[in-house]
């Protein structure tokens, strides 16, 4: 029997759909506690600091298989509530993200040097003011690069929800496999589109570093003007 492989395009299609918004969703939570955890690691509390590093060695250190697990199974039985599939991967993927965000976030502030921290604290700037218009502008640059390599690694990570019960990508797949029995076709168009979809985001990542790197051309031709 010939499987028509087109009449299961918008399937596929949709699960992609699916799986962006849901590693879009675990990137985004995952940077913004990713950015409080690197905030705490140079705080000037030692006791923040070291619950930070605990959080982030943790994380880091347990497979994101055992999160999954952990979120979906293990939060309702320590909690007694219901979680779904889509609620347990996303906060399992931001677990992890943030884990990763911690250490890329910590790593583009301390790139910038000492001297703007001290000038900005001259020109009688608060905290908030110095990191909003003189740190953060310039971190960003720092950070961008291997915060498209964390969300590459987000999505592909993703693909372990159809483990939970989560129909994504790679549950569709898998499932249009069994109701065919496509044998490799599947896998193989499965592997191909991944590799579509980080091939882009990996283009978009380094276009937008260009861009940071060409307006930050213009502003030292500008202050040198």
């Amino acid at each position: 029997m010939t499987v028509d492989w087109l009449a299961y395009a918008p399937l596929i299609l949709r699960a992609a759909g699916i799986t962006l918004w849901l590693s879009w969703l675990g990137m985004l939570v995952g940077a913004v506690g990713g950015t409080g955890i690197a905030l705490l690691r140079l705080s000037r509390w030692r006791i923040l600091r070291l619950l930070a590093l605990v959080y982030t060695e943790f994380w880091r250190s347990v497979p994101i298989l055992i999160v999954m697990f952990f979120c979906y199974f293990g939060v309702p039985l320590v909690l007694g509530i219901d979680i779904s599939p889509f609620t347990a991967a996303t906060v399992a993927l931001a677990l992890h993200a943030s884990s990763t965000m911690s250490e890329v976030v910590r790593a583009g502030i301390q790139s910038v040097g000492r001297g703007q921290w001290e000038a900005a604290q001259a020109a009688g700037l608060t905290p908030i003011q110095t990191m909003r218009y003189v740190i953060a502008p310039q971190a960003i640059r720092v950070v961008l690069p291997p915060s498209v390599g964390v969300f590459i690694t987000t999505l592909k990570e993703s693909s372990l929800a159809s483990i939970i019960g989560y129909i994504e990508l790679t549950k569709t797949g898998l499932l249009i496999r069994d109701s065919t029995d496509g044998g490799f076709i599947p896998l193989l168009a499965l592997a191909v589109i991944y590799f579509l979809i980080n091939y882009a985001i990996s283009l978009g990542g380094g276009a937008l570093e260009r861009r940071f790197h060409i307006g930050r051309r213009l502003d030292t031709v500008g202050a040198m003007a």
